[in-house]
């Protein structure tokens, strides 16, 4: 390392090429060892005025004065950048002085990655990643929306492009939850969902060793308890039963109907195959697949009610063509025309592609005996904590449909004690 190497500060002029101007340019030569660079200091002086012997401009003019002054600051500046690169032990070279002086990086050093660089970093390799474990392209579309909802914070907060790890802080998550309620008007748990997959790439900052401190050890991802709509058996039954004349509509109704009778998920329902359905040795049929959220492998038996839509769509060109089990329509529109159906089946609940998942695991399954072990794995689960959710909604209707009964018992109850009392 040159730190202590030969080192020198020369400094030299260069005459204008306006010679007119009688004029000349001031030029620092910084030597280290057997290297050196030129750095140009933006001062001009009058030709002549400077003396490279002497290092300073001799005479007592005002001018003469004033560049005498520069030139010592310029010296006492360079000496204490090499000061301060010694203490760092980093090599010293003419080149790295000159970029300190200039307050440019240094040489050779790689500028650490901003917040939503490295977010850009984690997409594209996440996506190359899509179809292995863990690596879903419907993930992959939460990341890109997350990372374009990060910037749109990150450019109304603080007004700027992007932002260094040094100011994701504390308070940077405290503001980034103020924006999603307030701008966005995103309810709690979205902002939650939003700020856990941000912490992924703050997450990866901290182990880079490009954050010193991570906001989340003091900020806490929580979620409030929301209950979800499932649809009744009377509602399922209604919705099978009701003629719908208009194909799109149709077509909505069977998807919907379809997964509420297997519990599939609305972007696993659109990849389904014939592929993935199969016959045991009992002659039942089962559909088996991995969910493209989490790679996890669902299994579950084809009930007859999703057993006739199978059939229904047989013969269409769809299925000749791709061997699709149903037809596809985005997410968007699906949800769009189901509001319709909603209407046409006067059912009074906001259906979304979720709600026909819920009802498969409340209404169909619960409601009828099925153990929450299996449902889990029905609906490919990897925790059966996230199953348990559902029995706690088992629980409520449970609950709902017998407060009747316990009405009931406590009129009761209080008449025999008035009669008892009479009695006495």
């Amino acid at each position: 390392m040159e730190n202590y190497a030969n080192f020198n500060v020369l400094f030299i002029t260069r005459t204008s090429t306006k010679k007119q101007l009688r004029k000349e340019y001031l030029y620092a030569r910084i030597t280290v060892g057997n290297k050196r660079s030129e750095l140009s200091l933006g001062k001009i002086v009058s030709a002549g005025l400077f003396n490279t012997k002497a290092q300073r401009c001799l005479g007592k003019t005002k001018e003469a004065t004033q560049v005498n002054e520069f030139l010592f600051i310029v010296n006492s500046n360079v000496n204490e950048i090499r000061k301060q690169l010694i203490l760092e032990q980093k090599e010293i070279t003419p080149e790295l002085i000159k970029a300190r002086y200039k307050g440019e990086e240094d040489p050779g050093d790689e500028r650490p990655p901003m917040l939503l660089e490295m977010y850009d970093e984690h997409n594209r390799k996440f996506k190359e990643l899509i179809g292995t474990t863990n690596h879903s392209a419907a993930t992959y579309e939460r990341h890109l929306t997350s990372r374009s909802h990060t910037s749109e914070c990150i450019k109304n907060v603080y007004g700027v492009n992007d932002l260094p790890f040094e100011k994701v802080n504390y308070k940077f998550l405290t503001d980034y939850e103020h924006y999603f309620k307030t701008r966005r008007k995103c309810n709690h748990n979205s902002t939650m969902k939003y700020i856990k997959n941000l912490g992924k790439i703050i997450n990866q900052a901290e182990y880079e060793g490009y954050l010193k401190k991570n906001p989340f050890n003091k900020f806490k991802v929580s979620y409030e308890f929301v209950e979800r709509e499932t649809l009744t058996q009377k509602e399922i039954d209604t919705m099978i039963e009701l003629e719908i004349p208009e194909q799109r509509l149709d077509r909505v109704r069977d998807m919907f109907v379809f997964c509420m009778h297997t519990g599939i998920a609305f972007g696993d329902m659109q990849q389904l195959t014939m592929d993935h359905i199969y016959e045991d040795e009992d002659g039942t049929k089962w559909i088996k697949n991995k969910r493209l959220k989490s790679n996890v492998e669902f299994m579950v038996p084809v009930l007859p009610v999703a057993q006739k839509i199978i059939d229904k769509y047989a013969n269409t060109p769809l299925r000749e063509k791709s061997n699709k089990v149903i037809p596809s329509i985005s997410n968007q529109n699906y949800n769009g025309y189901l509001k319709e159906v909603a209407i046409r089946c006067k059912i009074n609940k906001n259906l979304t592609s979720h709600i026909a998942r819920h009802t498969f695991a409340t209404t169909v399954s619960l409601e009828n005996g099925v153990r929450l072990e299996v449902i889990s794995k029905m609906l490919g689960h990897r925790n059966i904590k996230t199953t348990q959710i559902y029995a706690k909604l088992h629980e409520k209707a449970i609950k709902r449909d017998m407060q009747g009964l316990f009405d009931n018992q406590k009129k009761n109850s209080k008449k025999k004690k008035r009669k008892v009392s009479v009695n006495n």
